[in-house]
């Protein structure tokens, strides 16, 4: 992993732990699967892979989640068939956080290529509505390939730009939006993400960001819910996107996001403090930001 200095500036004033946090990007990240419910159960992915001698643990924070504590072979003829998707353990939470019911009707608004619409679709046991939308056409293709691979039935596929979404208002109990991002959380297993980093960019994705948080918002019944997560770190991609939100928005209500089993830290303005930042020194993950947002009735 080189130096980008832009990058270490930047993130040096934002952590002062920074060089801890720059050890942990270095480090190997660990494999990580979702067993899914929806084709197989738990105790058939932990035979396969005492069968064949992979170390595995329980992810805290996901029931159905085991990192794999080997250089095994992850793409398998199980995985092929849907019995379990190989799934970074931080994307996990944000579909936990959103935690849709069975009866919802559910938007995944940026959802290619499909780790949380197939998990969504499990916690919802393939109940209720769940509509997966993307607009580029080439990952469209790769979310449908794993849709249709997770057996996950309740959903309906749509490739639209996220922010026309705003288009067809209160229609969704609840709405996640995992933004497109710099993506410094995946330096771990891609370090081109810190080569790339500039601020010009972070400040063009922020604008892009801001319209659709402002799309899935307005997708929102009254008395729904929103899930806001990018899987990077600056303050321009995560907080300040939010507070544009809270600021646009005069009835949307920041709520407290808890993750038993994960070691989080708490959003960086006074605005957003109930959001929370996950750290890969802290639990060996990938980073990643959360908030959770009601639209009052």
């Amino acid at each position: 992993m080189g130096i980008n200095r832009e990058f270490e500036e930047y993130h040096r004033r934002l952590y002062p732990d920074y060089d801890k946090f720059m050890s942990a990007l270095r480090k190997p990240q660990k494999m990580s699967i979702r067993v899914n419910t929806l084709k197989s159960s738990k105790e058939i992915v932990e035979s396969f892979l005492k069968r064949n001698n992979v170390p595995y643990s329980v992810i805290p924070w996901c029931p159905d989640g085991l990192w794999i504590d080997s250089d095994y072979e992850l793409d398998t003829a199980e995985h092929q068939l849907g019995y379990y998707y190989i799934q970074n353990s931080s994307s996990m939470i944000p579909s936990i956080v959103l935690a849709p019911e069975p009866s919802d009707r559910v938007l995944d608004l940026c959802a290619a290529p499909g780790s949380k619409t197939t998990h969504l679709a499990q916690l919802m046991g393939n109940r209720g509505v769940l509509v997966a939308n993307e607009a580029s056409f080439v990952r469209v293709r790769a979310l449908v390939i794993n849709v249709q691979k997770a057996g996950a039935s309740n959903v309906t596929v749509t490739r639209r730009d996220g922010i026309g979404y705003e288009k067809y208002p209160q229609r969704f109990d609840k709405v996640l939006l995992d933004a497109p991002c710099s993506d410094v959380g995946t330096a771990r297993k891609n370090p081109g993400a810190i080569d790339r980093w500039t601020m010009d960019r972070v400040k063009k994705l922020s604008n892009l960001q801001k319209k659709l948080i402002t799309s899935a918002y307005n997708c929102l019944i009254p008395g729904g819910v929103l899930v806001y997560s990018t899987c990077t770190t600056s303050r321009e991609e995560n907080e300040d996107v939010v507070e544009h939100l809270l600021d646009e928005e005069k009835d949307a209500r920041i709520l407290d996001v808890e993750i038993p089993g994960v070691k989080t830290r708490c959003g960086l303005t006074e605005k957003t403090r109930n959001s929370v930042r996950i750290m890969p020194q802290d639990n060996d993950t990938e980073s990643y930001y959360i908030a959770k947002i009601q639209k009052e009735k």
